[in-house]
């Protein structure tokens, strides 16, 4: 069985994520192709689409695999667009992917992300999102006021999509507010404010990563910021990772946040603000530094489903509608009498030569 990995193969996390995997596929006795979507060529024929991909002489070749895992860590719309379209096609073609274009789309918007979320019944911190207008023409401080009522406490300004934690900036006070939402607004770049959960123990800032593999946690992980500036608490950016035992209610609440943004591969962040727990975003591609944290094999539990998948001939309700559309009405023919041409021109020669009947009840 082909596995196919769909990446980029960008920046160092990426191309560890992508050898894990591979190397997990291959100890399932299966083979591993890297499908670069930066580099594939999207050929259409009537109601037929091929993806292709250069080789190492770059002769183009066509690129068929059995099952797919998507790792997207491009935060931009046109990257995202690349991917999601190179994923579609290898998904009409009959190719089974732990994610679909929709839901991947659909995690990579923030601002989208967060409706879904709550929409679900998933509680999230109290969030309000400008797209595109000029900060002068709304009342800020009636948005401000919505988001957070205490003109003491802190917020979170960030743009509508970004990764590894880019993007998020704390601000001290509403003036550091509206010159955060001014800088982008006059750019006409979306900007999400939401409410700063402050930490449990002072100046200690932390969060909790749940991978969620096909419906299932299958890993956890607490996660602390590298310093009392740093309100952030992404590894990427110095954060340091400890194991965390999940409680019962975390679990679900993981497992209904990757539900309600329609991800079968999920890396579900959430902050803990006293006893109540809020999901602040949910990861299409998550990273596999849990793996050395706390000692699960997130790799192998991802190969493992779309293995499985490839193998039942599992189908999205997209696929499905491919199929329908693609698969002929079967119509019954009708079997002719006279089957060739010698047989027509017997049947007429006797027609001639035999004598007409008569009608003997006239006489």
């Amino acid at each position: 069985m082909r596995i196919g990995i769909l990446s980029a193969q960008l920046g160092r996390e990426d191309v560890h994520e992508n050898k894990r995997l591979v190397r997990e596929i291959r100890r399932k006795g299966h083979r591993p192709v890297i499908i670069n979507y930066r580099r594939t060529v999207l050929a259409i024929h009537k109601n037929k689409r091929t993806l292709y991909q250069p080789d190492k002489k770059g002769v183009l070749r066509q690129v068929n695999v059995d099952a797919v895992i998507p790792r997207i860590n491009e935060a931009s719309d046109k990257s995202t667009h690349l991917a999601t379209l190179a994923l579609d096609c290898l998904i009409s073609g009959g190719a089974y992917s732990t994610a679909n274009p929709a839901s991947i789309k659909l995690a990579k918007n923030k601002i989208s992300s967060l409706v879904a979320l709550a929409a679900a019944g998933v509680p999230i911190p109290r969030s309000a999102a400008i797209t595109g207008t000029e900060s002068f023409e709304i009342d800020v401080d009636k948005v401000l006021n919505k988001v957070e009522p205490s003109h003491r406490r802190r917020l979170i300004v960030k743009t509508n999509s970004g990764t590894y934690g880019k993007g998020v900036m704390p601000a001290e006070s509403r003036g550091d507010a509206r010159a955060i939402m001014d800088g982008f607004l006059i750019n006409n770049i979306p900007v999400l404010i939401q409410q700063f959960v402050e930490p449990t123990k002072k100046g200690v800032y932390v969060d909790l990563r749940y991978i969620v593999v096909n419906g299932q946690v299958v890993a956890s992980m607490k996660r602390l910021s590298s310093g009392k500036d740093e309100v952030r608490a992404n590894i990427s950016l110095g954060g340091k990772g400890e194991p965390h035992e999940p409680t019962d209610t975390e679990i679900e609440l993981a497992k209904q946040a990757a539900k309600a943004i329609g991800l079968g591969v999920a890396g579900v962040d959430i902050i803990p603000s006293g006893r109540k727990r809020l999901v602040i975003e949910v990861n299409t591609s998550p990273g596999f530094v849990i793996e050395k944290v706390t000692g699960s094999n997130v790799a192998k539990k991802i190969v493992q489903m779309a293995i499985s998948g490839a193998r039942k001939g599992e189908r999205t309700a997209a696929q499905k509608l491919i199929d329908a559309l693609s698969t002929d009405v079967p119509i019954k023919l009708i079997k002719p009498v006279v089957q060739d041409r010698r047989a027509i021109l017997s049947g007429v020669r006797k027609s001639l030569t035999k004598p007409p009947r008569r009608n003997l009840a006239k006489k």
